[in-house]
């Protein structure tokens, strides 16, 4: 009994513990990105009952965590992104905070019922949810604790330890922490989300984090030639399978021979594709001048535009007072940057407006060409001929 209860009953190498420490590991967060994340919290995949029923069940074997509780607290980060209500914002607490408090935040956010009533539609609320799964949600850890040391002995509550360090580390602290932090931007949100890098796979594809947040119900993370998806490769494979049904993907936009007028369905595509039309605004016009102005610049201008390439990018109501104060000073050496940057706010303001008729839609956007082509800026008029060749594909 001793030696059972020391060894278990089954003995690996120390590799063989690590390789499956890793396997369950990464069924863990394979299950938060595909059911959890994906599936019932933005829609963007349907998975079949068997496997469904897997995800959830190993969810509350390994985690604890209830469905209604991730989905709502996650919807609401979408909803309050980068605020003081958002539940988990590096902006607001601290990257500090929600790098090392992380499953803190999220417990204490699962407290607050109206978060919880508002946000969970949808969820499952079958027998097995009501009476196992949130009647006795820590009932799956201490089940889990109970076999690693039958299969594994002493070392089985190593192993089970690191199970349940590994969601509030990756997850709770990686992603919402490091994923609004650190990283690269491919498309010029209304956040800070950034992508940890182009290989996504420790954290099932969620590495891919700005991506995820220009296109929140998309099936595939992965929206450049060079970028890579875990959570997407599983998707394929149970699709293949008969288990997953994908019904969302990115917004795919080509810029296509210009039309000679910017006509109502023209103004469709902008519409659906508006996030990309201003990250390529950015690209192709404010950050070619921006480049130039540096160039030419007096040092402590030059320094202060240095500093302010990212304030750049981000809409007026996600700038600091500080920054404010800074564009204006820089505004006062160049103007061409300053008529660049204003056009941008501008056409955000027109493609992101609720309160406009798309007749009236399509009269304002055509003005804002015409002025864009009249203020004799090459890379600006090259732009504004370009947006009446938008297609979405």
């Amino acid at each position: 009994m001793t030696d059972l209860i020391i060894n278990g009953l089954i003995e690996f190498t120390w590799v063989g513990y690590v390789i499956y420490t890793l396997i369950v590991t990464h069924i863990t967060i394979v299950a938060i990105t595909l059911y959890l994340h994906r599936g019932v919290c933005h829609s963007a995949i349907e998975i079949k009952p068997i496997l469904a029923h897997f995800f959830r069940f190993w969810l509350w074997l390994t985690t604890s965590m209830r469905t209604a509780d991730w989905v709502a607290i996650h919807r609401k980060h979408h909803a309050k992104v980068e605020t003081a209500d958002d539940p988990h914002s590096p902006a607001h607490y601290g990257i500090g905070q929600v790098l090392l408090r992380g499953a803190d935040l999220y417990h204490e956010e699962k407290g607050n019922s109206e978060t919880i009533q508002k946000y969970s539609q949808n969820c499952p609320n079958d027998w097995i949810e009501q009476y196992v799964y949130t009647g006795k949600n820590n009932l799956g850890i201490l089940l889990l604790f109970i076999l690693n040391i039958l299969f594994f002995g002493v070392v089985g509550i190593i192993i089970w330890s690191i199970q349940m360090m590994w969601t509030p580390i990756f997850a709770a602290g990686g992603i919402n922490g490091a994923g609004h932090y650190w990283g690269y931007r491919n498309f010029n949100t209304s956040d800070d989300s950034t992508n940890l890098g182009p290989i996504g796979i420790i954290i099932g594809g969620e590495e891919l984090h700005n991506n995820h947040h220009a296109f929140p119900t998309a099936a595939k993370f992965s929206l450049k030639p060079w970028e890579f998806d875990i959570g997407w490769m599983y998707i394929r494979i149970f699709s293949l399978l008969g288990q997953i049904k994908v019904k969302r993907l990115a917004v795919k936009t080509v810029v296509d021979n210009p039309n000679l007028d910017l006509d109502s369905k023209v103004g469709y595509d902008l519409l659906k594709s508006k996030l990309t039309v201003i990250t390529n605004y950015t690209s192709e016009v404010l950050k070619p001048i921006l480049k130039i102005e540096i160039k030419n610049a007096k040092y402590d201008i030059k320094k202060m535009l240095k500093m302010s390439t990212e304030t750049l990018s981000r809409q007026p109501s996600r700038i600091s007072d500080n920054d404010i104060d800074r564009l204006k000073l820089i505004f006062k050496e160049c103007a061409t940057l300053k008529t660049v940057y204003d056009l941008k706010n501008k056409l955000y303001d027109i493609l992101y407006s609720r309160n406009i008729k798309h007749e009236n839609f399509i009269q304002t956007l055509n003005e804002w060409c015409e002025e864009a082509s009249s203020k004799g800026i090459d890379s600006l008029q090259v732009f504004s001929n370009s947006l009446k060749g938008y297609k979405v594909v």
